[in-house]
């Protein structure tokens, strides 16, 4: 009786099959592996925008829990010390971050942008009034009157604003806009 040998390996056809599923599978998955710098960076901003927008809404309750009426010099926010300690404007939300004694504290320069930003959050992303700063990690802009932004260096289409007369911050993480 003739023996049958039986084959052991895939034909021709099986082998194009795969490769054409595989091919298709990498177009479908390629563009979502691509997007994931771009995905963590707007998840950075977010959140750090939710940290500092959390600071600012803490900031104000103290202030309303000492009294909540106009300006306020030096509240101890946040721990002991100057570092904790935050001027309050008129309107109840953090101007600056400045021991010396000001009767009505205000927003008014890029320094008060990067001390209400230093001192609202429990270690802060680096940030800077120069964009060429080595290690920074967040570009701080002054906007007349009582109003930062702080824009994100590694996409700089993206940053977190804030608004000292009614304590806003928004967040514009979409890279495209």
């Amino acid at each position: 009786m003739p023996r049958k040998n039986k084959s052991l390996g895939f034909t021709l056809i099986e082998m194009v099959v795969v490769i054409i599923i595989l091919g298709i599978l990498a177009i479908i998955a390629a563009p979502k592996f691509i997007n994931l710098k771009q995905d963590a960076q707007i998840s950075t901003v977010e959140a750090t925008g939710a940290a500092f927008k959390g600071g600012i809404s803490l900031a104000n309750v103290k202030w309303a829990s000492k009294g909540g009426a106009g300006p306020v010099d030096n509240l101890q926010v946040f721990g002991d010390g100057t570092n904790g300690q935050l001027d309050i404007n008129q309107w109840g939300f953090p101007a600056q971050n400045y021991p010396p004694f000001e009767s009505s504290p205000r927003l008014n320069n890029v320094n008060d942008c990067m001390s209400v930003w230093r001192t609202i959050m429990q270690e802060p992303p680096v940030v800077t009034s120069n964009p060429n700063t080595d290690g920074a990690e967040y570009f701080a802009t002054y906007i007349s009157p009582d109003q930062c932004r702080y824009f994100y260096l590694p996409e700089q289409t993206m940053s977190i604003y804030y608004d000292s007369r009614d304590g806003s911050v928004i967040t514009d993480s979409d890279p495209n806009s």
